[in-house]
Parts: structure tokens; C-alpha cells; sequence
């Protein structure tokens, strides 16, 4: 008989000792937020941007009471609650809530830089926009403008990443050049040093400007390491210069490779890098420089080829993460890109100079750019089928940059 239970026994022993024991359930803790950004209105509640003072950023959700005063930039939220973390932040729901005023309310450069904007005259959507593009400041964009950014395929546009920072280096060396008419990066090598280290240095101050976001300072830091090799007259925007910028960041932070803007940012740059020149050799734009005619189409297919790279580059990871594409990404870019490059140093400009004259003159320039961009991104995503929704699998993703692999391969070895 006890033979007969030794199994029994034996079962219940080894599930009593594997079996996970059910945990008791985690008590909310009091923990301390700092508020570190504007409040976003829900239904029901107030999100704010916030620093635990356990460490790490908050989302912290307050229940809207009538009878309270919401907290400002500074304040500090004592609440009991629990804290549910993700890859990237942390989030909290309060219900009852102390505020503790801080000292001293000072408002963040990025919102005294916006209200100069709003002092020169611009307010509503282009208001918004022009904040985001210039600054990085995206909290008043009316979440409609927000969806035709989206479903017309210029969602990039809106977040200062690699495309503002190329164009403030655009306009640097062209400044630092006169346009181009004297050319001491090439001519005089203590020249050419200086003038990269002068980019170098107004491009991390527009990385603080714009409040040292991950996109800003991925693209700084290939900036910076393509001014480092021109110092020394090397081979600079390569994929080495991109590997370069990949390691560097993933050591400070291994967390940002599973950031969808990390793969974003690095797989459209790269798939410019490799891609463009390939596939202008097909096309032979480079002939049509003669004439101004020539340069305008040269520009107009350059222009092109990059967004299809960049698309190209970036599609797999758009489709597995969002479920859709812009079928009108051509389009969009020919409209969207010529404005930004016009938008983001006319709105520079109107920070600078304020509610002078000045200030408003260019305001209102700005004003009439910004609105031409909110309007053709709304009328793009109004065209039937401007948005294809698909899904794709990780191996898909695979399987699709091992083709591409070999189709650059094809291009480089055609036209090498």
C-alpha cells in the first residue's frame, strides 16, 4: 500500500517544490514625480511628462479635480500608486495626489524659445508646427494635423531627427563657406579644422536646444563624426561613419536597439548611403548639370532618390510596427521637404528676432510656409489609397533586407 502512494507522495513533493506559489499582490508605494513637461487633457485625466525621483521618467496620470490646482513645470506629485514600467518609461494613475510647489518656477528654453514664436505673430496649427519642426516642441499639434502627417507619409517631419539636422548643416556650411565661395575645408587644412569644429559645436548646442532627444542626438553624432574624418581628409559619410555612430550610442544606451526610431534613423540612413549612388548611375542625372534646367532636374531626381532609399530602407520596419505605408511617399517628400528646407531657418530666424519687427515681418513668412505644409499633407492623405495597410512577420523583415542586400550588391557590382 505505501508503495502504491509512493508516486503520489513524490508528486506532490516535486509540485509543491516547481509550482510557482501565487505572490501576494505589490502594494502601491508613495514615490515623489517632478514635473518636467506641459500637461496632455484626457477624458478623464491630466498626463504629465514627469522624473521620478526613484529614477527614470513617468507618465503619471491625475484624476481632473475641480477643486485642485494642477501642478506646473517644476512642482512636485507625492502620490501612493504603482508604477508600471515598459522599455522606455513608466507609467502611474493617481487618484488623490499632493502637490508640493517648487521654489523657484522656471519655464524650459524650449518653451520660452516657443513663446517667442507666438510673440511674432504665428498661433494655431502653424504655430504648432513650426514649434515642432524648429524645436522639437510637439505637445500643441491638434492630433488631426498630427493624422495627416501620418497617413501622407511625412510623420518625419514633425520630429527634429536627421532631416532638421541636415538642414541646419546645410545652411552652417554654407554660411561658414559664403556659399560656397571660398572653400577653406579644402584648400587650407587649419581652415578647414576650424570651421568643422565651429559645426560640430553649433550642432550639439542645437541637440541641447531642441532638449537632447534620442533622433537629435543620433543624427549630431554622425554629424560630428563626419566632421571629425573631413578634418583629417577621410572618407567620412560611409557606413562606417554609421557603424560608428550605432556602437557609440547602444554603449551609453543597449536599450535604444529595440527603439522603432533607432532602427529607423540608422536603416534609412544607411539605405541612402548604399543606394543613392547606385541607383543615379542608372539614371545619369549627373550629366544635366550644364544648364539651370539641368540643376533643377538633377535636383528633383536627386531629391527623389533619396526618398525612395530612404523608404526602401525603412518599409519592413514601418509595416511590422505601424500595419501601414503612405502610397504617396513620392509626392510627399517633393512637397513636404523643399518647405521644411525653407520652414526650419525662416523659423530659426523668427525665435531669434521675436516680437520685433523683424521678428514678425519673418513671422509672417513663416506662418505662410507652415500652412502650406499643413495643407498639402492634409490634401494627400484626402487622395483615395493614400494609405496601404499590411503586417509583416520577423522573418519577413529578414527575408526582405536579405534582398535588398542583394539588389544594392547587384547596383554596386553593374555599376562599379
Amino acid at each position: 500500500m505505501i508503495l502504491l502512494l509512493l508516486p503520489l507522495v513524490v508528486a506532490i513533493v516535486l509540485f509543491d517544490r516547481f509550482y510557482p506559489k501565487p505572490q501576494p499582490p505589490i502594494e502601491p508605494l508613495k514615490h515623489g514625480f517632478v514635473i518636467t513637461g506641459a500637461p496632455k487633457s484626457t477624458p478623464k485625466c491630466e498626463r504629465f511628462e514627469t522624473r521620478c525621483l526613484d529614477g527614470g521618467k513617468v507618465f503619471v496620470y491625475l484624476l481632473r479635480d475641480s477643486t485642485k490646482t494642477l501642478p506646473i513645470y517644476g512642482d512636485t506629485i507625492v502620490a501612493t500608486t504603482q508604477i508600471e514600467w515598459t522599455r522606455q518609461y513608466g507609467r502611474a494613475f493617481a487618484s488623490k495626489y499632493l502637490i508640493l510647489p517648487a521654489k523657484k518656477h522656471k519655464e524650459p528654453l524650449q518653451i520660452q524659445l516657443y513663446k517667442r514664436l507666438a510673440d511674432a505673430g504665428l498661433s494655431g496649427d502653424e504655430l504648432a508646427t513650426v514649434g515642432a519642426l524648429t524645436l522639437g516642441y510637439k505637445d500643441d499639434i491638434d492630433p488631426e494635423v498630427r493624422r495627416h502627417f501620418q497617413a501622407s507619409g511625412a510623420a518625419h517631419v514633425l520630429a527634429v531627427s536627421g532631416l532638421h539636422t541636415g538642414i541646419i548643416y546645410g545652411l552652417l556650411v554654407w554660411l561658414l563657406t559664403v556659399g560656397g565661395r571660398i572653400r577653406p575645408m579644402h584648400e587650407n587644412k587649419w581652415g578647414r579644422r576650424a570651421i568643422s569644429a565651429v559645426i560640430i559645436a553649433v550642432m550639439w548646442g542645437y541637440a541641447w536646444l531642441t532638449g537632447m532627444t534620442p533622433s537629435v542626438v543620433r543624427a549630431v553624432l554622425m554629424v560630428s563624426l563626419f566632421e571629425i574624418g573631413r578634418m583629417f581628409y577621410r572618407q567620412s559619410f560611409s557606413l562606417n561613419t554609421i557603424a560608428a555612430a550605432a556602437v557609440l550610442i547602444l554603449l551609453v544606451k543597449p536599450s535604444d536597439l529595440w527603439s522603432v526610431s533607432f532602427q529607423l534613423s540608422f536603416a534609412a540612413t544607411a539605405a541612402i548611403v548604399v543606394m543613392v549612388n547606385g541607383m543615379g548611375k542608372v539614371f545619369h542625372y549627373r550629366e544635366l548639370r550644364q544648364t539651370f534646367t539641368g540643376r533643377l532636374v538633377n535636383w528633383v531626381i536627386a531629391l527623389m532618390l533619396v526618398s525612395i532609399a530612404a523608404q526602401l530602407g525603412t518599409l519592413p520596419i514601418t509595416i511590422y510596427y505601424f500595419g501601414q505605408v503612405s502610397s504617396y511617399f513620392l509626392l510627399t517628400n517633393l512637397i513636404v521637404l523643399p518647405l521644411a528646407t525653407l520652414l526650419v531657418p525662416c523659423g530659426l530666424a523668427t525665435i531669434a528676432f521675436g516680437g520685433s519687427w523683424l521678428g514678425v515681418l519673418i513671422g509672417k513668412v513663416t506662418w505662410a510656409l507652415s500652412w502650406a505644409m499643413n495643407h498639402s499633407v492634409g490634401w494627400i492623405e484626402s487622395l483615395p489609397g493614400s494609405t496601404i495597410h499590411a503586417h509583416a512577420s520577423g522573418g519577413m523583415v529578414l527575408l526582405y533586407y536579405v534582398l535588398l542586400l542583394l539588389f544594392c550588391a547587384f547596383l554596386s557590382k553593374k555599376y562599379d
